[in-house]
C-alpha cells in the first residue's frame, strides 16, 4: 500500500522507482527490478520555508529520474547559506520549481502556478483539479511581489514559503490553508 493524502500521516511515505540492469546496453535490458524506500511521513502541515533562488535546469524536466545530483547540490548550497532549500530559476529568469518539489503562487487572481519546464508532480495535479489556478510565466520579481508562495509534493502536502531569498512571504494567507485542508481530506488510494 502507498501512502496517499487522505490516510494516516502517522503510516511510512513509500517511494517506488523501476530499473533494469544495463549490463550489455539498454536495448537489451530484460530483468526490470523494482526499489522501494520507506521512511517516516512528515507530520503535516509542516512549518514554512525559506528559500534561496539558484540558477539551475534540471536535465530533462517532465521525466522523473534519479539524476537528481544537480537539484540536491543547489539544495546544499542554498543550506550552506542559511536557507533551508533551492528555488530554481532558469536560464530564460523564470521561476520553474524546487529540487523535490513544485511551487505555486498565491496572486491577484488566486493560484498562479509557474509556466516553466518542470516535473509535473502528482500533487500539483490534485490541487489544480481542487481550485481555480492559472499558468503563467513568472519571474523572480513577479515572485518575490505575489501575496503567498507555496511548496508542494507527496511529502510535504501544501508547504508555505515565509522567504524567497531575503524577501518575507506571508505564510497565512487563507488560500493556503484551504488548499492544505483540501489536499489532506483527499481520499487515500490502495495501490
Amino acid at each position: 500500500m502507498m501512502i496517499l493524502p487522505g490516510t494516516s500521516h502517522s503510516d511510512a511515505n513509500r517511494s517506488y522507482r523501476a530499473y533494469t540492469n544495463h549490463a550489455t546496453g539498454p536495448d537489451e535490458a530484460t530483468d526490470p527490478h523494482v526499489l522501494v524506500t520507506v521512511r517516516p511521513a512528515a507530520n503535516l502541515p509542516m512549518p514554512p520555508l525559506r528559500v534561496k533562488t539558484v540558477r539551475y535546469e534540471r536535465d530533462v524536466p517532465a521525466v522523473k529520474h534519479l539524476g537528481l545530483f544537480g537539484a540536491l547540490h543547489a539544495r546544499r548550497a542554498a543550506r550552506i547559506d542559511g536557507y533551508e532549500d533551492a528555488l530554481f530559476v532558469g536560464a530564460d529568469d523564470l521561476v520553474s520549481e524546487g529540487g523535490t518539489w513544485n511551487v505555486a503562487f498565491v496572486g491577484e487572481d488566486g493560484i498562479v502556478w509557474p509556466k516553466a519546464d518542470v516535473l509535473p508532480g502528482v500533487t500539483m495535479a490534485l490541487l489544480q483539479q481542487i481550485g481555480e489556478h492559472h499558468t503563467a510565466p513568472v519571474t523572480l520579481a513577479d515572485a518575490q511581489h505575489m501575496h503567498a508562495a507555496f511548496a508542494t509534493n507527496t511529502t510535504i502536502g501544501v508547504r508555505a514559503l515565509s522567504a524567497i531569498d531575503d524577501i518575507p512571504m506571508a505564510t497565512d494567507h487563507p488560500l493556503l490553508a484551504q488548499l492544505r485542508d483540501a489536499y489532506l481530506a483527499l481520499p487515500g488510494e490502495r495501490l
